[in-house]
């Protein structure tokens, strides 16, 4: 089975660090994840997930010195400046076991010596990446006495209580959900896109329905966007409801494309990234 030491700080997106910590947030270390028998993109995917959450709850340092190779190999040993000795550590791994997916965390609380472990079943690749943050930040939250914060938790969801107006993610500017299981998109570019959802197992499922045009995929190259016109799957959302109705988050699955200038080079069939829309008061 392929086994992969996954190094959050591959990800240049996410490699800023604090000089210092704030006052209130903790130093949180993070050993490069264990990851088996997963895909090399998703394991990159859902590792960056992981660490953009961590980031929300304190500020990371860097798990390797700059001398060392990426990714590191395991057993290796991580130093850190006396003036950036972590709160806490934090490992983990990913494995799959026949048709489940096993996240395991693992926290170190460095005063004290404290651990705490925290594991997961998932029947999906999908299903772990949505419930992701829930599960990190459950992780720290319930293993040392909620010194963080308290999980967010998802709410329950019902027809009534997201029809309307929300502010939509990269790309789209709102999103009007109607009664009867459809809506509609105003993307960045001004063109509308057709909707239609449902909600199945606590999760809003919304799927577009309209015919793709050019100006779904603006501001890539014209000659890009004609090819994901006649080749791009329908967008689709797997969204659950937060903070007293007002925000949906989840997952969008696309297909993505890489290209040089204006010149096509791959689609990416399956792509996925985080998505947040937010209710306005329209």
């Amino acid at each position: 089975m392929k086994r992969m030491i996954l190094s959050f700080f591959l990800f240049p997106i996410l490699c800023s660090v604090p000089l210092a910590a704030e006052d209130n947030k903790p130093i949180i270390q993070v050993i490069p994840f264990v990851i088996e028998g997963l895909g090399q993109e998703e394991a990159r995917f859902i590792s960056t997930l992981i660490q953009s959450y961590v980031t929300d709850i304190g500020d990371v340092v860097q798990v390797y010195d700059a001398g060392m190779e990426s990714p590191v190999q395991e057993n290796e040993t991580y130093s850190l400046s006396a003036d950036k000795m972590p709160d806490f550590i934090l490992s983990g791994s990913i494995t799959v076991d026949q048709d489940t997916r096993i996240l395991s965390l693992k926290i170190i609380k460095n005063e004290t010596g404290e651990t705490a472990y925290h594991t997961s079943i998932h029947r999906t690749t999908t299903d772990l990446t949505l419930k992701a943050r829930s599960l990190v930040e459950a992780a720290f939250s319930t293993g040392f006495d909620g010194m963080f914060h308290e999980a967010v938790s998802q709410e329950i969801l019902a027809e009534s209580r997201i029809l309307g107006t929300w502010r939509g993610d990269t790309g789209i500017a709102i999103v009007r959900l109607q009664r009867g299981g459809t809506g509609i998109a105003i993307l960045s570019s001004g063109v509308q896109m057709n909707l239609v959802y449902k909600i199945e197992d606590n999760s809003l499922k919304v799927t577009q329905i309209s015919p793709n045009t050019e100006r779904f995929y603006h501001p890539m190259p014209f000659e890009v966007a004609r090819i994901l016109k006649s080749r791009a799957e329908p967008w689709q959302y797997v969204l659950f409801l937060y903070d007293n109705g007002t925000v949906l988050r989840g997952l969008k699955t696309f297909t993505g494309v890489r290209y040089e200038a204006n010149r096509f080079v791959e689609l990416i069939p399956g792509s996925v990234q985080e998505a947040e829309w937010t209710k306005t008061s329209r």
